[in-house]
This record gives structure tokens, C-alpha cells and sequence, in this order.
């Protein structure tokens, strides 16, 4: 054992005084945790895309005045700030809620096509396909709702909607006219009322299921009574244009 020039005993030296300085490289431990990678950024037309995903379901389910933003961004994964450099304003996203809305009805509207061959069936499915957009998008029915209740304040704002006929009216008018023509139809049928006619049938019944179920004391949604009720729209129109011919 080595000893001091003194008498006392030496100290041994610590590990990191006998190993040159240059050679001091911290090394990781077999089964350390390695950094998990940077998590993929978003482009702006994703983000954009889950906010007014968000958004919809928002100011479906609480109204315009109910909904808050703070819902709808932790809805998105996203932050406050984000909605509001995308779009400015509460009631800016709530317009682009309903102009997306609106656009997903009108580019389902202009894929209708009808056989003119056959005019009532052409009716059949104008009829079919109106009331299966509204079934498949409940939350575009509670959005018209709450529209409404502002007196379409929002609607006559948008540059977007402002002055834009739905395809549906030009092919309602189509098919009204094949039938005119080959005779199954009444000669004085209007189509704008046609029209009114399978929406509001249609409308109606899924924005009142809630009330209309309870004093019924049935359950709308259920398929049979929904598929009954597609067909009642259905019979009530063409008895309408067949009416007299």
C-alpha cells in the first residue's frame, strides 16, 4: 500500500483522472432509450381540413352561440391560434362550415343522372337521392336548422353560395319535362314545387325525429320506417303528377 511522503495513506486516484482527458467520451448504455423521432408536420390543407371537421361537429351538435372554439381545437389535435389564423373569426368558421356543407350537396346533386326513357322512375330516384343525402349527412339537417334560426344571416354573407342554383332544381325541371313530354306527367306540374315537396318531406322528418318519435311513441330511425317513409315521399309525388293525366 502506497503512502504519502508525510506518513499518511494514499488515496487510489479516481477512474477519470487516470484516463486522458481526450479519451473522456460519454458512451450509451446497452438498452438505453433512444429519442423517438420528430413527429411528421402537417401540411395547412390537413390541418385546415380536421379544424373545419372539428367545426362541424361543433356547431352541429351546440348551435352557432353554443359551440366554442376551445372544443373545436382540442377536437382537431390543434391549438386556438391555429383556428384563427386559418380563419379569422368564430363566425368565419362557421360560414366555412356551411359553405362546405352546401358544396358537398351541390357536387352530390350534379351526379344525378336519369334515364329520360323513363321519367317516373327518373322521379323515383331524383326523390331517393335527395332524401339519402339528407339521411347520410345529419349533421348538414342540425346545421340548417341553427341557419335558419339566424335568418340565414351566414348564407347571405358567403361570396360562395351567393347566387348559386342547386343542380337539383335544373334536374328536377328535366325530369318534370321527359314526363311531360312522353305524356305520364300533368301538363301543369311545377318543379320548383316538386322540389319544395321532396325536401321539406324529407327535411322535416329527420330535424323533428326527436319530437315526432316521443309523441309518436316510435322510433323513426328505425330502417323499415325509414325506407317507408323514402317510399311515402315517392308515392305522394308521382300521385301528385299523375294525378288527371
Amino acid at each position: 500500500m502506497k503512502k504519502n511522503k508525510d506518513g499518511t495513506e494514499a488515496k487510489a486516484p479516481a477512474a477519470s483522472d487516470t484516463v486522458p482527458a481526450r479519451k473522456r467520451v460519454a458512451t450509451k448504455a446497452v438498452g438505453a432509450p433512444t429519442r423517438p423521432p420528430a413527429s411528421r408536420r402537417r401540411s395547412p390543407e390537413e390541418v385546415q381540413a380536421r379544424i373545419l371537421a372539428a367545426a362541424t361537429f361543433e356547431f352541429a351538435e351546440h348551435s352557432f352561440s353554443g359551440a366554442r372554439i376551445d372544443r373545436i381545437s382540442k377536437r382537431a389535435k390543434t391549438v386556438d391560434r391555429m383556428l384563427y389564423y386559418y380563419f379569422g373569426s368564430k363566425e368565419r368558421l362557421y360560414q366555412a362550415v356551411l359553405e362546405q356543407g352546401y358544396a358537398e350537396l351541390i357536387a352530390a346533386q350534379r351526379d344525378f343522372e336519369f334515364d329520360e326513357a323513363d321519367p317516373v322512375k327518373g322521379m323515383r330516384e331524383l326523390v331517393r337521392h335527395s332524401w339519402q343525402h339528407y339521411l347520410n349527412h345529419p349533421q348538414l339537417v342540425r346545421l340548417l336548422v341553427t341557419e335558419n334560426l339566424l335568418r340565414a344571416k351566414y348564407l347571405k354573407k358567403s361570396s360562395r353560395i351567393k347566387g348559386t342554383l342547386m343542380p337539383l332544381m335544373e334536374r328536377a325541371s328535366s325530369v318534370l319535362a321527359a314526363g311531360q313530354k312522353a305524356g305520364v306527367f300533368r301538363r301543369d306540374a311545377d318543379p320548383q314545387r316538386i322540389l319544395m315537396t321532396v325536401m321539406s318531406l324529407g327535411f322535416f322528418y329527420l330535424s323533428n325525429q326527436f319530437t315526432t318519435s316521443h309523441w309518436l311513441e316510435v322510433d323513426l330511425m328505425e330502417p323499415k320506417r325509414l325506407l317507408a317513409w323514402e317510399n311515402h315521399i315517392c308515392e305522394v309525388v308521382l300521385d301528385h303528377l299523375t294525378h288527371g293525366v
